[in-house]
């Protein structure tokens, strides 16, 4: 006989939409790489996790056997579409928009060990696979040109540095210090790394 608490969470479960599901089933493939890596992030182990059946997945993705890679790019596009909202408005102050920009990067939503964890295996799937490489390439030209919009208004980069080499200095200290958090945000705690971004755009884009 089911308990008290079973109806509700079926009731629930049939109530939920297309959308929240494919959410659910993608926070599971993101919390199995971190834990399991990608042979063990199966489709089975990821239905297990979220509490659907494994039937289920055909509704939700384009291709249930490609499932990291559609990961990948849901999260590709949640990421620039978040960074996007909280610092384009305030392009005008680019300084502002810029730290807004970092703080929404080390965020508990985009700096946790689960995505971040994630990230790193999506990462070693672009050096081998040219799907998971065709999207790492497009979402790192789709950030940088985010990037270039929000310093657009700074003085030019120091010492004629070509704008290109100035956005690519600016990531590489950002994706280094994001992994640095990720090895320990004891040695290396969130507000410093947010500080050390924004002195590095200090430095690069100095007036």
């Amino acid at each position: 006989m089911a308990s008290a608490g079973e109806p509700t969470r079926l009731r629930r479960a049939r109530r939920a939409s297309p959308l929240v599901r494919r959410s659910d089933l993608l926070a599971a493939t993101v919390s199995c790489l971190a834990r399991l890596g990608p042979r063990g992030t199966t489709g089975r182990e990821i239905c297990r996790q979220a509490g659907v059946s494994h039937g289920l997945l055909r509704h939700y993705f384009r291709n249930p056997d490609n499932l990291l890679l559609e990961t990948y790019e849901q999260l590709c596009e949640d990421m620039l579409a978040h960074l996007e909202g909280v610092a384009s408005p305030f392009i005008d102050d680019p300084r502002d928009a810029l730290h807004r920009y970092f703080v929404a990067v080390f965020s508990d939503e985009w700096a946790s060990p689960e995505i971040i964890g994630a990230w790193m295996v999506f990462w070693q799937q672009a050096r081998s696979r040219e799907d998971f490489a065709a999207v790492s390439h497009a979402f790192n030209l789709r950030q940088r040109a985010l990037l270039e919009r929000l310093v657009s208004r700074l003085p030019v980069p120091l010492a004629g540095l070509p704008m290109d080499d100035a956005i690519a200095l600016l990531s590489a200290v950002l994706d280094g210090l994001w992994i640095e958090y990720y090895l320990s945000d004891t040695r290396t705690p969130r507000a410093r790394c947010i500080a050390l971004c924004e002195a590095a755009a200090r430095r690069l884009f100095a007036a």
